[in-house]
């Protein structure tokens, strides 16, 4: 994969950076430049089992480095990709990047490995796009059985019909689904009941608030029992703390994901042992 050894070599460009108009339009038209110049990679996050402690799952995460100027993270450039209609060729070009890395990660790693996709909601919005996403999924000989896509909260639901619709085509084919970023918006149980996901991760902020906040923790508890009674799997994402993890454990999260257990980490760097939890002392 090309640009494997950029987070040594860029500095990393933040959002401060991109302040005004002109500078985001520059920014998307070289993000377009840089998906036809494939200067795009992909890290993944390991997803460790709460019981376990294997991680089945990899979430795909997209990195972009210019050359000469540096290292763009997601949060820098998705939002300009949306309001630009970039979204869908960059959402493009991750899902089949994605099926590429699974055929070797499960001949070299796990055979059982799944990948979690990110997707915005404006993608989910046309079945267009999940026609595109079965065509790749057939080009490269996976089965959308072993992708599940993680929808975002952080963009408003324009038509939830329109979603579903989505969803359901590619269900047709096995693909799951994940509510990301849980209970930050006030679309939340509204779309935990309309759209067919069956995996829900709890929104860091509240994870981050785990022995600082006896509310928040009462929140986790509550959304984690909440997950389990409609049948859903939950998943902590952001435990950096052992003190977090050992909460999450406790409240019978099911998955859990962050720095404390395991880092993105480059498709060249992926070993059988990324994806084995680490031993966590206790608090």
């Amino acid at each position: 994969m090309k640009n494997d050894n950029f987070s040594k070599k860029g500095r990393t460009v933040s959002s401060e950076r991109i302040n005004s108009a002109e500078q985001q339009s520059q920014l998307v038209s070289k993000l377009q430049n840089g998906i036809k110049n494939d200067e795009l990679s992909l890290h993944y996050q390991p997803r460790f089992d709460a019981i376990t402690g294997k991680a089945d799952v990899l979430e795909a995460l997209v990195r972009w480095y210019e050359p000469g100027v540096g290292l763009f993270y997601p949060e820098v450039f998705i939002s300009p990709a949306e309001e630009n209609g970039l979204i869908f060729s960059l959402d493009l070009w991750v899902f089949e990047q994605c099926c590429k890395d699974l055929l070797q990660l499960q001949q070299t790693i796990n055979p059982n490995v799944k990948i979690a996709v990110n997707i915005s909601v404006l993608t989910c919005e046309s079945i267009y796009y999940a026609q595109k996403i079965i065509e790749i999924s057939e080009r490269h000989n996976v089965s959308l059985l072993d992708f599940e896509f993680e929808i975002t909260e952080a963009t408003r639901v324009h038509d939830v019909r329109k979603v579903i619709a989505f969803c359901d085509t590619l269900k047709i084919y096995g693909a799951t689904f994940c509510l990301d970023d849980f209970g930050t918006r006030q679309s939340s149980l509204l779309n935990l009941q309309k759209l067919p996901v069956t995996t829900v991760k709890i929104s860091q902020q509240f994870v981050h608030e785990i022995g600082q906040s006896d509310q928040s923790e009462t929140i986790i508890i509550g959304l984690i029992r909440m997950i389990k009674d409609l049948g859903m799997q939950s998943v902590a994402e952001g435990v950096e703390t052992n003190e977090q993890y050992w909460f999450m454990r406790e409240a019978g999260c099911d998955q859990l994901q962050g720095f404390l257990l395991g880092r993105p980490l480059r498709f060249m760097q992926l070993k059988s042992q990324s994806l084995e939890e680490p031993v966590i002392e206790s608090c």
